[in-house]
């Protein structure tokens, strides 16, 4: 059953610190181990798409060698420090497994990439790899120490407030992000100028509005919102106090986005992220706050004549 009080023992001016067994030496941990699964399932469904006759942008063998240098990499790290090695190791199977059965059942669209059941591989593997973050939340959590999946932040809210909320703090995050943007445009520095992700991942969707709704508006938040907020932020309080645990877990959330020109907005959308979960205790405000951000940006990109 969901608790109805987030597993918390302590509050500072309204705001939740939650209450976890693991800390910074675990989440360095996580973070490289997650970080190496991702380029394993990149690199390893990528050779195999290639080898398929898709473009998939990861030449053969290099993509296998990488693939598996990364994954031992991940194994010797979580063995060194004792950690759960069966999530991982079955995120990772399942990962590579999805794309390279994708890839062999695909038909080519046309313009090198691959096809199955109307959804572009591409897509199949981005969801594959942000399963990587949740596996690794949970891991490193409720399998290592024994958590309840409520020390991830999956308690129950009480009421529309904590939502209202969340839409408060995206919408300010918003308003930032333009005034970022536009002072980039009037000093003229274009290489911090965001890509426009949701309209990569909607043209990698072959325009399907609901498969990119789905991956971006639901699936990528939720995991995401697992690993950084429920998993890195409380753990980065214990050793360096609310504050610069939510700036630390904000800018790794950015780097993770890899591209210089996302490192700004998605640290801006963490630290309001970060907030939220903080001052609500739970981690479902931020799921929605965070699925509202994508799903508008992909509709804008979709419907918006600009």
């Amino acid at each position: 059953m969901i608790p109805t009080e987030p597993p918390t023992s302590d509050r500072w001016n309204d705001i939740t610190i939650p209450q976890v067994k693991w800390g910074t030496l675990d989440v360095v941990v996580a973070v490289t181990v997650t970080m190496l699964v991702v380029i394993a399932i990149l690199s390893l469904g990528g050779a195999i798409g290639t080898d398929a006759g898709f473009d998939s942008t990861v030449s053969t063998p290099t993509g296998y060698y990488v693939g598996l240098l990364v994954t031992v990499l991940a194994l010797i790290l979580m063995h060194l420090f004792r950690s759960p090695l069966w999530p991982i190791l079955a995120t990772l199977a399942i990962g590579v497994g999805v794309s390279a059965m994708s890839y062999q059942l695909a038909s080519e669209t046309g313009n090198g990439t691959g096809e199955f059941i109307g959804v572009p591989v591409t897509i199949i593997t981005a969801t594959a790899m942000s399963g990587a973050f949740a596996a690794a939340g949970f891991a490193f959590s409720t399998v290592r120490y024994r958590e309840p999946i409520s020390s991830l932040g999956f308690v129950k809210t009480r009421g529309i407030k904590p939502y209202l909320f969340a839409s408060l703090m995206w919408l300010i995050g918003l308003s930032v992000l333009m005034f970022w943007l536009q002072a980039l445009v009037w000093f003229g520095i274009d290489v911090l100028v965001p890509p426009d992700t949701a309209e990569k991942a909607l043209e990698k969707a072959g325009g399907s509005i609901v498969v990119t709704i789905v991956l971006a508006g639901i699936l990528g938040p939720i995991a995401e919102e697992i690993f950084f907020r429920g998993y890195v932020l409380p753990g980065l309080i214990k050793r360096f106090g609310i504050g610069r645990s939510l700036l630390l877990s904000s800018l790794m959330f950015g780097l993770f986005h890899i591209d210089l020109g996302a490192i700004v907005p998605t640290f801006v959308l963490g630290l309001a992220l970060g907030w939220v979960y903080l001052k609500t205790g739970s981690i479902w405000p931020a799921i929605f706050a965070h699925g509202l951000h994508n799903t508008v940006a992909v509709l804008v990109v979709k419907y918006a004549d600009i």
